[in-house]
């Protein structure tokens, strides 16, 4: 199966289970406990989903053709990605994921949805993010320490990053 179906197959699984499926427990024990939310901003959240949803497409559309694996732990990229939203940003695929999980909460009004996201953040950027950055780092050596070095994890550049013989 070609890399570019197993993404998006991952991608479906993945928005389901953690823009669908945990949300709507989430707001399930919120209405239980009597969590008071506030009015959704539909417009807004629309917004978010559909700006970040693109991103999260070209991130992970980006690994699959130029990189030939997907976002998956269990099937990554084999070529080391530094173009396209990598030249900009080391995790855009993560930045478009907390994107639409905070439009899913203002969708929803959900207060506690919105710490879900910040709790799954959290977690990322705690214990997975060192550990991928790592593996990167052992398979691509200092072309992954330069880029490391020149490419912030969650704050865009501003011009794409390119390789030059300084780094």
């Amino acid at each position: 199966m070609g890399n570019v179906i197993k993404t998006l197959i991952f991608l479906v699984l993945f928005w389901f289970l953690f823009l669908l499926a945990l949300p709507i427990a989430v707001s399930i024990v919120e209405i239980e406990v009597g969590i008071q939310r506030f009015p959704p901003q539909l417009a807004v959240a629309s917004l978010l989903l559909g700006v970040f949803t693109l991103l999260s497409l070209w991130a992970a559309l980006y690994l699959a053709v130029a990189g030939r694996g997907t976002p998956a732990a269990f099937a990554p990229p084999r070529e080391f990605v530094i173009n396209g939203p990598y030249a900009y940003v080391r995790h855009p695929f993560v930045i478009a994921s907390i994107g639409q999980g905070v439009g899913i909460g203002i969708a929803m009004g959900s207060i506690p949805v919105m710490f879900y996201v910040a709790a799954l953040t959290t977690v990322y950027y705690f214990l997975v993010r060192p550990s991928e950055e790592r593996t990167l780092e052992q398979r691509h050596g200092d072309a992954a320490r330069a880029y490391s070095r020149n490419v912030r994890g969650f704050r865009p550049r501003l011009t794409p990053y390119k390789i030059s013989r300084i780094d």
